[in-house]
């Protein structure tokens, strides 16, 4: 008789992964359907920041569910290291968000004030006082602010550690497989249609990432999903430059271990050529060096494209489907994919638990432009 999962769940980054890890932690029968190879495609390129004050500049739902998944992240870099022997690479150094202009510097302290009053630490300190702390920063910099409950990980190996542990409790991944569509009977989700053959299934998770559009438009035909290109490099130093990642309008260096550094991104949305160009690197290490120009005597390392998956509706798609039974969207993260992986997946554990209901969606679908 042929196997019936639980749930199918549509792409295995890191949000699919996610989801199928706190899935199978509750004893369901899970599949993961991915295209390519778990954490092949935005879940390998990203930087992996956790930068939920350094990468806001205003309030929306999504600066909630960012504070909730950071607050996650330190008993999950336990909870996957012991079940599964991947260590994500979690760190918890704070993010410094830099000003190089007055004009900056009053919108970071603009920023700063409505982010404590929404409880959050941060600590505005002047350039003298950034460069006694990081000696190497370039003396542009007028002052940052520090938010110390920032940090970051190793993106690929959270992915892979998420997909792991699901497949130690018991769930099946299979590789090199394309959906080509959704089997439904009567409002109710049956299968996926695959190149492998019809997969069966309860319960159907969408979360393809930029390549989410064409299943998406069961919920709306105005619902889908782009690629946003970012192209980022990798050096390696043979002295410590940082201790903590440096974040500037959209651009971040990222001290990682053994002395490497990663260093982004560009932003070139509706393609799916994941080539570099020469002008963009040149164009990332150019700001990089006025932020920290010690940099000009690391060595190269590489450099890669990656492929955010920003929403039609520039928030991402997080909820079940109010017809279709056993229909469910996770996707169109964007840049906040590795931040909010804890939290998505969770959320939609609880909400195929029947302990959420939909409102998360409305909410995000109301703010979105």
């Amino acid at each position: 008789m042929k196997k019936i999962y639980d749930v199918a769940i549509v792409g295995g980054g890191v949000i699919g992964s996610s989801v199928a890890h706190f899935l199978a932690e509750r004893g369901y029968k899970v599949a993961i359907i991915e295209k390519q190879k778990i954490a092949s495609e935005a879940s390998k390129a990203a930087a992996g920041l956790l930068g939920v004050q350094a990468e806001w500049d205003e309030y929306d739902p999504l600066f909630e569910l960012g504070r909730q998944s950071r607050a996650m992240f330190p008993k999950l870099a336990s909870v996957l290291r012991d079940k599964t022997g991947i260590d994500i690479g979690y760190e918890e150094k704070g993010i410094y968000r830099i000003a190089q202009s007055e004009e900056e510097s009053v919108r970071l302290l603009h920023i700063m004030k409505w982010q404590q009053q929404t409880g959050e630490e941060s600590h505005f300190i002047s350039g003298k006082e950034l460069r006694e702390k990081e000696p190497y920063l370039s003396s542009s910099i007028i002052g940052a602010v520090y938010h110390p409950k920032d940090g970051h990980v190793i993106a690929p190996e959270l992915t892979k550690a998420f997909a792991h542990s699901a497949a130690i409790s018991g769930t099946d991944i299979y590789e090199g497989t394309e959906v080509f569509d959704i089997q439904i009977k009567g409002n109710h989700v049956t299968g996926l249609l695959t190149t492998e053959g019809t997969i069966l299934c309860e319960k159907v998770v969408i979360a393809g990432g930029s390549w989410s559009t064409k299943l998406l438009e069961y919920f709306h035909s105005e619902w889908g999903t782009y690629p946003v290109k970012g192209e980022v490099v990798a050096v390696r130093s043979r002295k410590p430059l940082l201790q903590a990642p440096i974040f500037q309008e959209r651009f971040y260096i990222a001290p990682k271990r053994g002395g490497r550094y990663v260093i982004g991104a560009t932003m070139k949305p509706h393609t799916y050529n994941k080539a570099v160009r020469p002008e963009s690197i040149t164009s990332i290490l150019e700001r990089a060096y006025r932020i920290l120009p010690a940099l000009k005597e690391a060595e190269w390392e590489s450099a890669w494209a990656g492929l955010r998956p920003q929403s039609n509706h520039s928030m991402p798609y997080i909820g079940m489907h109010e017809e279709i039974t056993g229909l469910y969207a996770c996707t169109g993260h964007y840049r906040n994919g590795i931040l909010l992986s804890p939290v998505s997946g969770q959320y939609m554990a609880d909400l195929i638990d029947g302990k959420q209901d939909n409102r998360l969606l409305d909410s995000l679908l109301s703010q979105s432009i």
